[in-house]
């Protein structure tokens, strides 16, 4: 008879066995649902009227900063409106009539999907091994390290035109095309599978290219990447609107100011739902986006203060660093900031390994604070009460979970709770509300002029795309180009040396008309060592008519030429001549910046805090007219650059029409020259009369 008894091997294999069998369901679990990314996209600025459709949705609301972007998520700007995205050290500024969509985000690779429009991207450093990709309707254009680039994507025309300004940009397109471009290169790549390269002048600075400039140029002197990672958004805010405390018991403290009497952490915001994270926290202050998705809060000697991470290393970034907990009452959400060194408990599936990232890469090493090698046994530990969190009786928030689940701000919907009960406080896995509420609460100023579907691009191995998460890719479909049309304003030049392709041809005249272009039409200027197919042609709208090599071009490094904005104390005169306000009573300017920009540039100082006299912005729902400023007078033996014409003020197709560029004389017409010089020689020996 078998003994009911085991033996203590037999204990120990049961046992080892027992652990390998839920070690093996725990990584089928992680394995089954992916980690969010590290990295999340935001917005931090916007001009004018902006529109986004979140990923899942077929509706539009209305963007706003601080939004925080995810895969997927898609952007629409208006007439005379700009946005700038962020992801890391990765700006996109956006251009009006552009349709943008975030397509993922993770260590390996930044992509974006443009649709329409224009976009000019500023990348000042990458993880390790990660590249950022612009994939369009034509083809996708690489960037792997630090340097600048845009994207003009012509929808009418079905072309797409890549202008680099920094080395390292790879072009690619279906059936194995790819290109390397140097600085100052622009391509144009007509049609998608095959495709049709041209190669073009790069002209002079826009609008899109200034503003871009601008922002660089505020953000360069940020104080505050002293003591936070390069990589954490938003954090060139944190200069104008507090101050730091370099040594304090937790290490660098950032302590806001101008705050209202019964302001806290993660009260005067509200909630969104969004995958992959569930629950995500969106702060009202411009500033309000790198203290509430990085770091910990604490009440320092009687001020609210935030305590970054370490400034080594990336950061992860979480929708809200806070604990939610029980005993508030039926029907309530309750809620408060972590403190230094206490640990966060996502409430959205996640690996092991996440959980430590998410963690140790938001706590400070300090006198007191340590920060441990693992969390994931602390994290685990249901029902915690062995934990002392330090603002669970003065930094608690609370409302109704309709009121939360709805979006609606917790200033408010916040009701009074007994804060005695959270002494000893529950803490609850998730948020109660279950109820899935739009991303955007917002709605929209006026339709969307786009489709609802989600658009297709080329990505970088030739493949086609859904700008959507975990769409499969799919060979482009075969489709012959009958005619490579050359965008108005641009100007064909030979293959620069070294080019792996010719350009395409046959080429013709493009369409005149608007729809679908790039809001801004640049200025021209020809490059050095690239000669202008179309010499002694009519001269292309917007190009000088004389001037020097390189006329209209930044050197490399160097600032893009053209008078920056200048705000003053007249709204309706700057609205005027100086483009859109920022709205809400904030004047224009930049604030999400990277650590360290090119060696090359020269930054100005940093912007001084908002005056008074600044002009006030306009209603959200207002359509400013955007125009560059005046210019100013130009250097010596320099023509000046001609201002951008406005799509409803360019002349009817019939006045000022650009003539294609004409194909390279055959031999026949070779012939025909030398009998006009035989010709023109018996002209010669003729008589005068």
């Amino acid at each position: 008879m078998r003994s009911r008894f085991l033996s203590p091997r037999h204990k120990f294999s049961t046992m080892a066995a027992l652990a390998a069998a839920w070690l093996g369901l725990a990584a089928a679990a992680a394995n089954a649902q992916p980690d969010p990314p590290d990295q999340a996209g935001r917005i931090s600025v916007v001009y004018g009227t902006a529109s986004i459709q979140s990923q899942g949705s077929d509706d539009w609301g209305q963007a706003y900063p601080n939004l925080p972007l995810g895969p997927g998520d898609r952007i629409f700007t208006d007439q005379n409106s700009e946005v700038e995205i962020q992801v890391g050290q990765s700006f996109v500024r956006v251009g009006p009539y552009t349709d943008i969509t975030l397509v993922g985000a993770d260590p390996g690779s930044i992509s974006f999907g443009v649709a329409q429009g224009s976009v000019h991207v500023h990348s000042f450093g990458f993880w390790q091994g990660q590249s950022l990709d612009l994939s369009t309707p034509n083809g996708d254009a690489r960037i792997g390290q630090p340097g600048e680039l845009r994207a003009d994507v012509y929808t009418d025309e079905g072309t797409t035109i890549f202008t680099s300004f920094g080395n390292g940009i790879v072009v690619s397109g279906a059936g194995g095309f790819w290109e390397q471009l140097a600085g100052w290169q622009s391509l144009q790549l007509a049609g998608t599978n095959p495709v049709y390269p041209q190669w073009l002048q790069p002209n002079g600075a826009d609008p899109l290219d200034q503003w871009s400039q601008q922002r660089d140029q505020q953000m360069a002197n940020a104080m505050s990447y002293r003591y936070v990672s390069p990589e954490m958004p938003g954090a060139a805010e944190l200069d104008a609107n507090g101050d730091w405390a370099p040594d304090s018991d937790y290490g660098p403290i950032w302590f806001p100011r101008n705050l209202a009497v019964d302001w806290q952490p993660y009260r005067y915001g509200h909630w969104i739902n969004r995958d992959p994270w569930g629950w995500v926290w969106v702060e009202d202050e411009p500033w309000g986006y790198t203290p509430f998705h990085y770091g910990r809060w604490v009440n320092y000697r009687g001020r609210w203060g935030w305590v970054p991470g370490p400034r080594e290393g990336h950061p992860v970034w979480s929708p809200a660093l806070v604990v939610f907990a029980g005993g508030g009452g039926v029907g309530v959400s309750a809620w408060f900031p972590l403190g230094p060194g206490e640990p966060y408990r996502p409430w959205y599936p996640c690996s092991p390994q996440y959980i430590d990232r998410v963690n140790i890469s938001n706590i400070h090493e300090s006198r007191v604070v340590h920060v441990q090698t693992t969390y994931i046994n602390i994290v685990n530990v249901r029902n915690v009460t062995n934990i002392t969190y330090v603002n669970r009786t003065i930094g608690v928030s609370a409302m109704r979970q309709d009121d939360f689940a709805a979006g609606r701000p917790v200033r408010q919907a916040a009701i009074t709770v007994n804060r005695a009960q959270f002494d000893h406080v529950q803490v609850v896995d998730r948020p109660a509300p279950v109820t899935r509420q739009s991303m955007v609460s917002r709605p929209v100023a006026h339709p969307v002029a786009v489709s609802v579907a989600h658009p297709t691009f080329i990505n970088q191995k030739g493949m086609q795309i859904t700008a959507k998460p975990g769409a499969p890719p799919q060979a482009p479909p075969i489709r012959q180009v009958q005619a490579v049309r050359t965008p108005p304003g641009r100007t064909v030049v030979a293959p620069p040396a070294g080019a792996q392709h010719q350009n395409a041809g046959p080429t013709g005249p493009a369409p005149n008309n608007n729809q679908g272009r790039p809001a801004y039409q640049d200025r021209g200027g020809s490059m050095p060592n690239q000669q202008p197919v179309n010499n002694g042609q009519q001269r292309m709208p917007n190009q000088p008519a004389t001037g020097n090599p390189g006329q209209g071009m930044r050197p490399a490094g160097g600032p893009i030429p053209g008078p920056a904005r200048q705000l003053g104390g007249n709204p309706q005169q700057d609205q005027k001549n100086n483009g859109p306000v920022q709205p809400n009573n904030q004047p224009r300017q930049s604030v999400t910046p990277p650590n360290q920009p090119p060696a090359a540039r020269q930054p100005e100082a940093r912007p001084a805090p908002p005056q008074p006299q600044q002009p006030s912005r306009p209603p959200e729902n207002s359509q400013p007219q955007y125009r560059p400023a005046p210019q100013q007078a130009p250097p010596p033996n320099r023509e000046p650059e001609n201002q951008n014409v406005k799509p409803e003020n360019r002349p009817p197709a019939d006045q000022h029409e650009a003539k294609p560029p004409q194909p390279p004389p055959n031999k026949d017409n070779g012939k025909n020259n030398k009998d006009n010089k035989k010709d023109d020689k018996k002209d010669d020996k003729k008589k005068p009369e």
